[in-house]
């Protein structure tokens, strides 16, 4: 006979941090922009075409650096809710302070299959960090 699916339930509170998180993400990712055009554009006061190719070329290179560390930031955060889930051997993983909490209602999977998905999140992860430190250093080489 099969055993009844276990179900945990979503913690409210924790729902509202996540939002409040991914909406700080965002509105930092909007502002990264023009706050690296008034810093550029503070130590130049000549606005001649030469000064403005510099401003460019600086701004292609501390924009990237700015971008791929902001990218980092949910890369590894997977990368380590992958982890947890393979420690665990179960999805919603057992955190470090032995409880299980999750934003969501869900069912919760144990054994192979929530390892497998683990180390799905970490090689889909570390792909994508591979990415943005290539990309960034493509960057610099130029």
């Amino acid at each position: 006979m099969r055993k009844p699916v276990e179900i945990i339930e979503g913690d409210k509170s924790l729902r509202l941090n996540l939002y409040i998180i991914i909406a700080s993400y965002i509105l930092l990712i909007i502002l990264i922009e023009p706050a690296i055009d008034f810093f550029l554009l503070l130590f130049y006061e000549a606005k001649t075409a030469l000064f403005i190719e510099q401003i460019n070329k600086l701004k292609l290179i501390v924009s990237t650096l700015i971008y791929t560390v902001v990218g980092l930031i949910p890369a590894f955060f997977s990368s380590w809710f992958g982890y947890r889930i393979v420690a665990s051997a179960k999805l919603p993983p057992v955190l470090l302070s032995g409880k299980t909490r999750f934003p969501f209602t869900v069912a919760v999977i144990k054994g192979k299959p929530a390892k497998m998905f683990g180390v799905l999140i970490i090689v889909v992860s570390l792909v994508l960090i591979s990415q943005l430190i290539i990309f960034a250093a493509k960057v610099f080489i130029l």
